[in-house]
């Protein structure tokens, strides 16, 4: 009996030594994700950089430097997705401004000589919601970014 147990500690001693000794500690792995994360990142791959920075996250709650350095790498690419947003907002929201304008004009003209079809009515309403829409859309990511640049300062 005896033996039995000294033998269960032998087990147990050994297969933590070998679980223990894969070749790279918790740092290491979390570190690699880190890496993965940083090239998906500079790949312009925000989504999978974003789901690896996630796994280190969720997987090494105790890599404590890699997941500081992580919440930096992760502030910076909601920055990036932040100013593309920006950036296609803009061009489409001055798109929507040029067209309302016009539209603007011609009904205008037409209520002036009362020839403005509840059709044309409609699509100006439209324009008018798509411009403003647009403009909450391009409002709010200039927002984030003031708030990310905040967080990042911190």
């Amino acid at each position: 009996m005896r033996r039995t147990n000294v033998m269960s500690v032998i087990f147990v001693v050994s297969l933590l030594f070998l679980v223990g000794c894969d070749g790279i500690g918790v740092e290491g792995k979390a570190e690699k994700i880190l890496e993965e994360a940083q090239r998906e990142f500079d790949d312009g791959e925000y989504v999978k950089a974003l789901a690896s920075i996630d796994s280190l996250r969720t997987t090494y709650p105790k890599a404590i430097e890699m997941r500081k350095t992580a919440l930096k790498l992760y502030q910076q690419i909601e920055l990036r997705r932040a100013q593309s947003a920006v950036q296609a907002a803009d061009k489409a929201l001055q798109r929507a401004n040029t067209d309302y304008e016009a539209m603007r004009s011609r009904i205008d003209s037409l209520k002036e000589t009362g020839k403005m079809t509840l059709e044309q009515l409609r699509l100006f309403n439209y324009t008018k919601a798509r411009r403003d829409s647009l403009q909450n859309v391009f409002d709010v990511e200039c927002a984030k970014i003031k708030y990310i640049k905040v967080k990042m300062a911190e």
